[in-house]
């Protein structure tokens, strides 16, 4: 899940988006902090007349209370370099052209299709941080 758009507590066990994770093998959500959409979408969207974080902006609320499939990887080191300041299309190209290069997070999700696992996790958590040399 990349940049979603939903509440951040939308996978926890007993919530409608737990449905994805039981259906799916691996879950892995991408987010940034920085990403200005996302912070824009939870003050024009809120659901029940109170402002939720978004998924896409800071991952999972709690990782304890998702099912141990779902894996959080931090995009904030390059979201920005591939557009402006706006921070929400890391997910594109390097350069945004048709024949540029996968960005790091397109890599990132080939990699674990091709091979089923998930790559780039701390070796305590669920979690991980892209873009880090």
């Amino acid at each position: 899940m990349v940049a979603a758009d939903i509440n951040n507590t939308s996978l926890e066990i007993g919530n409608a988006g737990e449905h994805i994770c039981r259906a799916a093998r691996n879950v892995c959500v991408y987010h940034a902090n920085d990403d200005w959409a996302l912070r824009s979408s939870k003050v024009m969207n809120p659901k029940e007349k109170i402002v939720s974080r978004r998924l896409g902006h800071t991952g999972p609320e709690n990782l304890n209370k998702v099912t141990s499939n779902v894996y959080v990887f931090d995009c904030d080191n390059f979201n920005n370099t591939y557009d402006t300041p706006l921070g929400h299309t890391y997910f594109m190209t390097r350069d945004n052209t048709e024949a540029s290069s996968p960005g790091l997070l397109f890599q990132h999700i080939y990699d674990s299709l091709q091979t089923g696992r998930v790559f780039g996790l701390n070796a305590t958590s669920r979690s991980g941080i892209l873009g880090v040399t």
